[in-house]
């Protein structure tokens, strides 16, 4: 393993100003959301707790703990820690497999006037296989055929490509059966001194740097 966990005590922030109208505006989309049933189409959609998350991104934030400014959600959703952390001034993007998703983020960060990206694809990229086991899922590298990739792994679309390794904090709320898979992801793509917030449930918040 190589990366450790920094001690931190979840809280919440007052959200205001800018951070508070996100949160306001995901949440009247929430509602839109469940009212059209559209969460039986993303039956693994959860929200976590807004004013915890931006907690932790503050609290990271203000204790310069990360070596840059580029920020990765992983399994982005609505893309509310996104926004939050475009909010904060980093170089924010989403990475949401879900299409339908992806248009509902990229809505709620233009009715903001929130600069943050979203790529639509998984966030286990080229070079790992994801596969089930008993209670979760894990991932290993793809080596099937002698496969090797020429650089290092990336997220991309038409428009956007993120060398992953240069990637300076990460957030992630990953499902029960998926955390130690996301854990092992972070220390498989992460670049040295990458911070990664993970989001296990309410008041369960863990900090992790890369080594």
């Amino acid at each position: 393993m190589a990366y450790e966990e920094i001690d931190y005590e979840p809280s919440e922030l007052p959200l205001t100003g800018k951070v508070r109208a996100l949160v306001d505006a995901a949440e009247k989309r929430f509602e839109a959301f469940y009212a059209q049933k559209l969460n039986k189409r993303y039956p693994r959609y959860i929200a976590s707790e807004p004013a915890q998350v931006y907690a932790a991104l503050r609290w990271v934030s203000e204790r310069g703990l990360t070596p840059g400014e580029k920020f990765i959600e992983w399994g982005s959703g609505f893309g509310i820690a996104t926004g939050m952390a475009a909010l904060l001034d980093y170089e924010a993007t989403g990475i949401e497999l879900r299409e339908g998703l992806v248009d509902i983020a990229r809505e709620l960060m233009a009715g903001q006037s929130i600069d943050a990206e979203f790529i639509c694809t998984s966030y286990i990229p080229e070079g790992y296989l994801e596969y089930d086991i008993a209670g979760g899922s894990d991932i290993v590298p793809d080596d099937s055929f002698g496969h090797q990739l020429e650089a290092g792994p990336v997220y991309q679309d038409v428009y956007h490509e993120i060398d992953i390794a240069e990637v300076d904090l990460f957030y992630v709320y990953p499902w029960p059966g998926e955390q130690e898979m996301m854990l092992k992801l972070f220390d498989a793509v992460a670049g040295v001194d990458a911070i990664l917030i993970a989001y296990f449930g309410d008041r369960e918040i863990c900090i992790y740097r890369k080594l």
